[in-house]
């Protein structure tokens, strides 16, 4: 699949089928991340957070998801919190390229690091990130206690 003509918008509400569609060929992020909420509740758990849920399409069709906020509580830095590819074109590349566009926006607003966390035992997640410019920085444990690799790709 050529990726070159990938664009991402603001997600709408026509988006929602589609979002339904790629959660449900992803288990593993429904189980860590939606686990048992309303699409629109887990949605709206993020708007505090400032962030933009995303809408990617190659040549018109939608084909990703993500959410990233420009600035966390956390440490004031960006973050990417979800990306979801259809799963008939997962392993093309389409993750990385994704990526790859939302550093260089970052990285265009003077930003020097992306971050991301990921849960110590998505070995597959883990892999993903370092395969689009992330490296480890630090492990982390959530309020309720499960650990979190915290993963940083430098803006250079």
């Amino acid at each position: 699949m050529e990726i070159g003509n990938l664009s991402g918008s603001r997600f709408k509400d026509e988006d929602f089928p589609f979002f339904l569609e790629v959660i449900r060929d992803s288990a593993a992020w429904e189980e860590e991340e939606k686990s048992g909420h309303n699409l629109m509740d887990y949605m709206a758990r993020y708007q505090e957070l400032n962030g933009e849920w995303r809408i990617w399409r190659h040549d018109g069709e939608r084909i990703a998801v993500t959410f990233h906020v420009n600035s966390s509580p956390s440490n004031r830095k960006p973050w990417l919190g979800t990306i979801l590819v259809k799963n008939s074109i997962r392993r093309k590349g389409i993750g990385t390229k994704i990526i790859g566009q939302l550093a260089a926006e970052l990285k265009k607003k003077g930003e020097k690091s992306f971050f991301a966390g990921v849960p110590e035992n998505r070995q597959s997640w883990i892999y993903f990130l370092a395969d689009a410019g992330f490296e480890q920085f630090k492990m982390e444990a959530s309020p309720d206690g499960k650990d979190f690799l915290i993963m940083v790709c430098p803006l250079i």
